[in-house]
């Protein structure tokens, strides 16, 4: 219930928003045709300009919204609102723009729909802000409202008075606990209503709608009891899962062939059209760069190297890939060779490193030489973005130091990745440093989308322009 009322809040609003937004483009285009007299209504194609508003507000539904722990509501505030308003415009200037460059059409002029989209923008911003409370105001409150208690101990009621702070948003009034055991606790904010050997009494007499169940106590006599109870009177019971508190963090449900199973993270990448549109992206950005940058950086790269620092022109090393398999990652050499010697090679490299020559300084700093992995990219070793792969000997430090760090493995590495782009790259000279690696990279790996990566991208070409610090 609690499910479907969020569900419908969120399309309800999505769908106002772009009814406005239909609406305010018909409007725009009739003042600019009748009252400024810059277009001439016979040589635009309307329909096909309106046809492409609704298909923006279509698509811009699909705005993933963030989670926040403890405040579901949060998302429909003003950093929302944002967020969303943002989203809408960017679609709506990609379906504007696309009709514009395919018909070739002269008789619209940029300025109008660049000045359509501040005025979207503007007005969207607040309607994304205030909708929500309007629609949920007239859905869930008055004769729509919940009227829920909880049974369970007052511990297990503690951990969920975060939440039910927030739930008359959706109609959801919580009036008190229902408890099996004699009271102690003070601090719970929430008023006890009395014991469970009275429960039938308590919801006839608060005309309670819904009951949340918040332990089983191991015991099926006690959990046939409450269900008799709530049948009976015609209660909704809503069952709390508390293993959240054993594993401090949200527990994702997966049902599959019949049964319930709960997981520690999204994966998007499990999905087989996801891994597909990535691979794709990784292709369209490895293909040119291998078949038009590589040759001539190479002749390049080995050119100065014959001066400077003879010897191979690529660097080999062994490196774990997705589910830990094992696969040679290429860079240009920007260190001495040293043959046979690999007695530092675990080190890694710092400022004035003695290791590095000169011209290998620049191509570490430029991250030149990490050109030669669209080469892993291309035979599917690795991808464009992803967590940066470690030496194996780092992998089973790091991994020590941070127990969470090779689920970073559930995906393929990349040259690239959110860490990078948020300025955790080069040395890792203390144990915070990689614990926020992990972070983000865990981060890229539940938030996966095609719009991530092109963000990831983006940044890092500017990082490749205008290098941060900590390249070296």
């Amino acid at each position: 219930m609690i499910t479907n009322r969020t569900q419908g809040l969120r399309l309800l609003s999505h769908g106002f928003v772009a009814l406005f937004m239909l609406l305010l483009f018909s409007v725009a285009l009739m003042f600019a045709v009748h009252v400024l007299e810059v277009i001439d209504p016979f040589d635009v194609n309307m329909p096909l300009y309106i046809l492409a508003v609704f298909l923006a507000g279509v698509f811009s539904t699909r705005f993933k919204e963030d989670r926040v722990e403890g405040n579901d509501i949060s998302t429909f505030r003003w950093v929302g609102a944002i967020r969303k308003a943002n989203y809408q415009t960017m679609v709506l200037a990609l379906m504007l723009f696309a009709v514009v460059f395919t018909t070739r059409d002269k008789s619209v002029s940029r300025l109008l729909i660049v000045s359509f989209l501040m005025m979207y923008w503007v007005t969207a911003v607040p309607l994304n802000r205030y909708i929500p409370d309007w629609i949920a105001g007239f859905a869930f409150r008055g004769h729509n409202s919940v009227r829920t208690i909880f049974l369970g101990s007052e511990k297990s009621a503690r951990h969920l008075e975060a939440w039910a702070k927030h739930q008359p948003f959706y109609g959801i009034d919580i009036i008190g606990l229902i408890t099996y055991e004699m009271s102690t606790d003070l601090k719970l904010r929430m008023p006890i209503l009395g014991e469970f050997m009275d429960m039938s009494l308590i919801i006839e007499a608060y005309k309670v709608n819904q009951v949340v169940l918040l332990e089983t106590r191991d015991s099926d006599w006690w959990v046939d009891s409450v269900m008799d109870i709530c049948e009976k009177a015609g209660c909704r019971i809503l069952i709390y899962n508390p293993w959240e508190e054993y594993f401090d963090k949200e527990l994702i449900p997966v049902s599959q062939g019949g049964h319930t199973f709960f997981c520690l993270q999204e994966e998007p990448l499990e999905n087989p059209l996801n891994r597909v549109l990535k691979r794709m992206l990784d292709i369209c950005i490895s293909l040119p760069v291998v078949i038009f940058v590589i040759p001539l950086l190479c002749l390049f790269v080995k050119l100065v190297q014959m001066r400077q620092s003879p010897g191979p022109l690529f660097f080999k090393q062994e490196r774990s890939g997705q589910r830990g398999r094992k696969f040679q990652i290429l860079k240009f050499r920007s260190m001495h060779d040293r043959g046979a010697d690999r007695s530092r090679e675990g080190e890694q490299a710092k400022p004035g490193d003695d290791r590095v020559y000169t011209f290998g300084e620049f191509l570490r700093k430029s991250s030149i030489d990490e050109f030669p992995q669209f080469i892993n990219v291309l035979l599917g070793n690795m991808s464009a973005i992803g967590p940066r792969p470690h030496m194996i000997q780092h992998d089973d430090e790091f991994s020590e130091q941070v127990n969470i760090y090779r689920t970073r493995h559930f995906v393929k590495p990349g040259i690239t990745g959110l860490a990078q782009c948020k300025g955790f790259r080069g040395e890792v000279t203390e144990l915070l440093l990689i614990e926020e690696r992990v972070r983000y990279d865990l981060q890229y790996i539940r938030n996966w989308s095609i719009w991530l990566d092109l963000w990831i991208v983006f940044k890092t070409v500017l990082q490749v322009i205008k290098p941060p610090k900590t390249a070296y």
